[in-house]
């Protein structure tokens, strides 16, 4: 008995492997590594850096407007949220400000306020990257503001 075997014959088969379509899949909602102050920089994982990065702002934000005082007329317990965008060169700026009537109202510039704080951060931030690209990522930061009446 002979046996004879072609490889012209066989169906051809993919060279696609299953790593290369995962390859080709990019979640768009999801960054490789997140924006880094440099005091970050150590930090060993993802979760870790993006914890950094957020506490880093908000202490960098609350040593740049801890001097500033806002008179309100009332006492106020309110939450402002605010849309922070990190680019692709790694400065950081405000999208938008969502903030109640009431806070609009009775502290009209902490806008401006909050604009000028941003405006002053150092621009030493690496952006965020996906597969080694430095992407734009947005940030949704709250911030509490609290006042007394002082009648």
């Amino acid at each position: 008995m002979v046996t004879i075997s072609c490889d012209f014959i066989s169906p051809k088969k993919s060279t696609l492997r299953t790593t290369d379509l995962i390859d080709t899949e990019i979640d768009f909602n999801d960054v490789d590594v997140y924006p880094l102050f440099m005091d970050c920089n150590n930090c060993d994982s993802n979760e870790k850096q993006n914890l950094c990065f957020e506490m880093e702002l908000i202490r960098r934000l609350q040593k740049l407007t801890s001097k500033d005082v806002l008179d309100a007329g009332v006492s106020l317990n309110d939450t402002v949220m605010v849309d922070i965008l990190v680019d692709t060169q790694g400065k950081i700026s405000i999208v938008e400000i969502y903030k109640n009537e009431l806070v609009n109202k009775e502290i009209p510039e902490l806008d401006s306020l909050l604009y000028k704080s941003i405006a002053s951060l150092p621009a030493a931030v690496q952006p965020s990257l996906k597969r080694g690209i430095p992407v734009n990522s947005m940030f949704k930061l709250p911030i509490l503001i609290t006042a007394q009446d002082t009648q």
